[in-house]
């Protein structure tokens, strides 16, 4: 397995195309956080932590787009067959395959959260808002990491790029977007979805009680990443059940 996974690291490193959509997806974070901290988007009761995360919607579909686009690639690009020549022990390279998708995206997300507080406290006026809590950010991460994984097993499973970027774009933005269509469930569903782990994580804009959690902040994060580890080891097992 660690050898499969520093091999999937390298290719995602060294293939032009994984390494530029790499870099675009972290440097959305923080320039859309920027973007809206300079054009007056923070409230008064906002701190510079929350200001910091308000892009980051925007590195949630960065990043789940880029790690559903690379493991949809091997089967657009007819790829598949050389990986499994390489590492044949399918669960091996699935596991593989995930694991380098979250390593990538963590990282690259930790650093884009970390530049766009940097950003965000520098062009802020000194004395308008509070810190906040740096190490809420956190939350930013797992919820990129989550998306990642339920992106790149997505690409696994339904062997497409295209079809997979809309689906992890449908499980970003939609639970919030269609909140009055669930009715009782509305709680449960866009209180564990990323964006609103988030906002509940770093104190941002106030949520109403239909969209907060019923658990708490550290109960929703438990939720969100076991629903991605649900998505990965259903992906996993049509992986290694499947012919091609």
């Amino acid at each position: 397995m660690r050898s499969a996974w520093v091999a999937e690291l390298v290719k995602l490193l060294t293939v032009r195309g994984f390494r530029v959509g790499a870099v675009l997806a972290l440097v959305a974070l923080p320039l859309t956080s920027l973007l809206v901290v300079s054009t007056g988007g923070l409230g008064k009761a906002d701190t510079l932590t929350s200001g910091a995360a308000t892009g980051s919607v925007i590195g949630l579909l960065g990043f789940g787009a880029w790690s559903a686009a690379i493991a949809g690639s091997e089967y657009v690009h007819q790829t598949i067959a050389v990986s499994l020549a390489i590492v044949p022990r399918r669960p091996v390279l699935f596991g593989a395959k995930i694991a380098a998708a979250a390593t990538v995206t963590g990282a690259g997300t930790a650093i884009a959260a970390l530049v766009s507080l940097l950003l965000v406290r520098t062009t802020t006026p000194s004395g308008t808002h509070r810190l906040g809590t740096p190490t809420t950010l956190s939350a930013v991460v797992l919820a990129a990491v989550a998306v990642a994984v339920v992106g790149a097993a997505l690409g696994l499973l339904v062997r497409t790029s295209t079809a997979s970027i809309a689906i992890v774009a449908a499980a970003v933005l939609l639970p919030k977007a269609a909140a009055g269509l669930l009715g009782g469930l509305q709680p449960w569903v866009v209180g564990a979805s990323p964006g609103t782990v988030i906002t509940q994580a770093v104190g941002g804009a106030q949520l109403s009680s239909d969209q907060t959690y019923p658990g708490g902040t550290l109960l929703a994060v438990v939720t969100m990443l076991l629903v991605a580890g649900a998505v990965a080891v259903g992906s996993g097992y049509a992986f290694n059940r499947r012919d091609g």
